[in-house]
């Protein structure tokens, strides 16, 4: 298994004259390092073999090969800016390949599926449902058919500064989000600037070279290409930002040092994530805060948001359509068609009730 886009490696060489990329971690506090792409660091040897296969002949290894062969391919087409609907519908089936190879994504739902076998073999006896569910995440990448659609929402971004794109080694971003969060990302008028902040997206970013870039999202009203230019090194710095975000270990480069003030990015990145986020929906808005929940019922949430009053626009009475609560980063609870009971500015309280009461008993 490689870890990193080969077409995103630096124009230097090391002193074998291997191509060769910059590598740091993912908390940018290790420094950039130059490392020739057949350093260890970036394979995880037989990582996609399974026990049934033939050696020589490794039936998931062998499939993502041949997909590369083709990325290849129509990723010329987009270097040369001559590329189709052919050409995009690909990228994105591409894109969400590399989402689901991953370490990341693989053992966490090979953890699900190793769980749901080991409850069945514990009410039944034996191991059947385990022996059966074995490397099943693997097992099926070849046989996900995400090729022959269309994407209308895919876009590519020329990035024509020497501020180049990063990547990792989870090189695909995708994130849910409204139209001011892309705001950070995208120049105003790339975007759908009349939908409300209450109605989000799936967003997904992925870096294809140090100077292109696939992107992906339905609230983007551009054509199916993007300039960026000098105007847009901080869009391009938040993208960046993204894929350190994402990184799981190693963030790649194929410059030294690529990103100013780094230091202070750095001590950013290793802060304390933990705790509950409060998101609320309304009509029009979406509001998130730092929090806590401090009590739920069938019928009624309560919890404590960290907020300033001017910026929740909120009131008594009004209705809510989603509030959902998050602990380190997992979804733990929530409400939907509510409105807001009790709003209390100096401790941040804040009661909703559910506008369909459940019976108790």
């Amino acid at each position: 298994m490689r870890e990193i886009n080969l077409n995103i490696t630096s124009e230097k060489n090391n002193p074998l004259h291997n191509p060769s990329i910059y590598v740091n971690s993912s908390k940018l506090d290790s420094g950039w390092r130059l490392r020739g792409i057949n350093h260890s660091i970036f394979t995880r040897s037989y990582y996609y073999n399974l026990p049934e296969d033939n050696p020589k002949e490794p039936y998931v290894e062998n499939f993502l090969s041949s997909v590369e062969k083709l990325y290849r391919k129509n990723l010329t087409k987009v270097i040369e800016k001559d590329f189709g609907i052919e050409e995009i519908s690909f990228l994105s089936y591409f894109t969400a390949l590399q989402y689901i190879r991953v370490d990341k994504f693989i053992s966490s739902l090979q953890n699900s599926y190793d769980k749901i076998a080991k409850w069945c073999d514990d009410f039944e006896g034996g191991n059947d449902y385990s022996e059966a569910f074995a490397n099943i995440v693997k097992k099926s990448i070849p046989e996900i058919d995400l090729g022959g659609i269309i994407f209308p929402t895919s876009r590519i971004v020329y990035n024509n500064t020497a501020f180049p794109f990063l990547t990792s080694d989870s090189p695909v971003v995708r994130r849910t989000f409204n139209v001011s969060d892309l705001t950070s990302l995208f120049p105003h008028h790339y975007l759908n600037n009349a939908l409300p902040n209450s109605h989000e997206s799936f967003f997904i970013y992925f870096p294809l070279t140090p100077s292109i870039a696939y992107v992906s999202c339905e609230l983007l009203t551009s054509h199916n290409t993007l300039e960026f230019g000098e105007n847009e090194l901080r869009n391009i710095f938040y993208m960046n930002y993204l894929t350190i975000e994402n990184a799981t270990r190693h963030v790649y480069s194929s410059i030294e040092s690529p990103i100013a003030g780094e230091e202070e990015l750095s001590n950013y990145l290793k802060r304390d994530v933990t705790g509950q986020i409060i998101k609320i929906y309304t009509e029009k808005d979406r509001f998130i805060f730092s929090g806590k929940l401090i009590k739920r019922s069938l019928n009624a949430l309560l919890f404590s948001c960290d907020y300033k009053q001017d910026t929740l626009n909120l009131n008594v009475g009004e209705k809510i359509n989603l509030v959902e609560i998050y602990e380190n980063g997992r979804n733990t609870s929530g409400m939907r068609y509510c409105s807001v009971k009790k709003l209390d500015s100096y401790s941040g309280d804040i009661l909703v009730e559910c506008d369909f009461k459940i019976p108790s008993s």
